[in-house]
């Protein structure tokens, strides 16, 4: 008996190859969200790491938060210039400061200062020459640290470190976050972080600027850490960011202009 052999038709493989398409379409977002998700837990666990880091710290500089040094301080230009490398003996890791989400766009490695015979190591930002320990050479900072809760003021030195008794609200002030840069600029690096200067480019208040799933991870000034909605936190900047809470009125939009692009 003759047994005929019967293969695919065309049609039969197209509708395969569009079923497959088709589904493609359907989980690859999934994927890249699930994927993200693991990246948003890695760095949330880093923010842990840093918040109690900065507990320690608090308990060994009597209840001081770190305070930048900066223009012509005495002192200046030493590898302690930034809260990032005054925590770096609590946390020994320059990893942790670099959220695993943060994009090429605010990415630029540290570099070492030959020139300096400390051989401290210097930040691709240039002015003013903050700089880290040498530990930090070919990381990048991409958590950044809030300036009114650490600077109070800059190069207004009759201005003291602030003190956690001095905090209104430690619970609910900001003290690091995914930001552009190593600053969060009163908090408008931090609303949308994987980008510079969406403050003033309205263009580039862009979600997929948002480092996180549309939101972005903080450190509080009593050491907890936790992801918030980006809305949530350009909607609450002046309240977030100042430690003394004379801004509860001011968001992102208020100091900025305009709004969201999308």
């Amino acid at each position: 008996m003759l047994v005929k052999n019967r293969g695919f038709t065309l049609i039969e493989l197209l509708v395969v190859i569009a079923i497959i398409a088709i589904l493609a379409a359907i989980l690859f977002p999934v994927f890249s969200r699930a994927r993200e998700q693991a990246r948003k837990t890695a760095c949330l666990s880093n923010m842990k790491q840093i918040g109690q880091a900065l507990m320690m710290y608090l308990q060994d500089w009597d209840e001081t938060y770190p305070f930048v040094t900066s223009c012509q301080a005495p002192g200046a230009g030493s590898p302690n210039d930034l809260p990032q490398g005054q925590l770096h003996p609590y946390i020994k890791n320059p990893q942790v400061w670099n959220c695993p989400s943060a994009s090429s766009a605010v990415q630029a490695p540290l570099v070492q200062a030959w020139h300096r015979p400390d051989g401290a190591v210097v930040p691709w930002y240039p002015n003013p020459p903050w700089t880290f320990p040498r530990d930090f050479i070919g990381s990048y900072v991409t958590v950044a640290y809030a300036e009114p809760l650490m600077r109070n003021g800059l190069c207004d030195w009759s201005q003291k470190p602030v003190r956690q008794s001095d905090v209104v609200t430690p619970a609910e002030t900001v003290a690091f976050a995914d930001g552009a840069t190593f600053g969060s600029c009163g908090g408008r690096r931090v609303v949308y972080a994987n980008i510079c200067q969406a403050a003033c480019i309205p263009d580039r208040r862009l979600k997929i600027n948002t480092r996180h799933v549309e939101g972005e991870n903080l450190v509080f000034a009593d050491g907890h850490a936790k992801w918030m909605n980006f809305m949530s936190i350009a909607n609450n900047c002046g309240k977030l960011f100042d430690p003394f809470r004379r801004s509860d009125s001011v968001t992102f939009w208020s100091k900025f202009g305009g709004g969201p692009a999308d």
